[in-house]
């Protein structure tokens, strides 16, 4: 008896340990998905979608880079629209379409290729975090490198455009392009 009740009881103990079986599961929250107007041809976000992004444009440009910092500036309802799509087609949250998004803008064909990847059981990707290594680089050239460059390339082009200096080559005598500069 004592040994029946020891097993019911190592029985009932092994069984809780992984979870009872007819209590319903835990559900995660449905999504705010975006529905398509087929009368306007766009998506429209769902009426619990805040719309909120999960990161300002200035997130983007050190997460990504210039171009989805540029586009979400230049073009909000372009890249609205895309995040939106992003969002119905993938059935992911808004945070994780807008990282998807940037990382799209920024380069195309690493983004496709890091999908397909992810299709044939790679670990997904979080576009959202925030590197501080790719913040830092990312301050360095937007704040150092291209200034210097932009500085560099108008001090060239105002030196030719001011003194154009004499013509090299004898290629261009028949053009007339640089007669002035050929010593007759």
């Amino acid at each position: 008896m004592k040994t029946t009740s020891l097993l019911v009881l190592a029985f009932a103990t092994t069984t809780s340990a992984f979870g009872s079986f007819g209590k319903p599961k835990a559900t995660t929250p449905k999504l705010p998905m975006p529905t398509f107007d087929d009368a306007t041809q766009r998506y429209v976000k769902s009426s619990d979608d805040d719309g909120v992004m999960p990161y300002d444009a200035i997130g983007s440009a050190l997460r990504h880079g210039p171009v989805p910092f540029i586009t979400r500036l230049t073009n909000a309802d372009e890249y609205e629209q895309g995040v939106l799509k992003y969002m119905g087609t993938a059935k992911v949250s808004r945070a994780e379409a807008v990282g998807n998004m940037d990382a799209k803008l920024n380069n195309p064909l690493d983004w496709s290729y890091q999908k397909m990847e992810e299709k044939n059981g790679k670990p997904k990707i979080d576009y959202t975090v925030l590197d501080p290594k790719q913040a830092a680089l990312t301050s360095v050239w937007a704040l150092a490198i291209t200034p210097l460059v932009i500085n560099v390339v108008s001090s060239t082009v105002s030196q030719f455009n001011n003194e154009p200096g004499p013509c090299v080559s004898k290629a261009f005598e028949g053009l007339g392009i640089c007669s002035s500069y050929i010593p007759h």
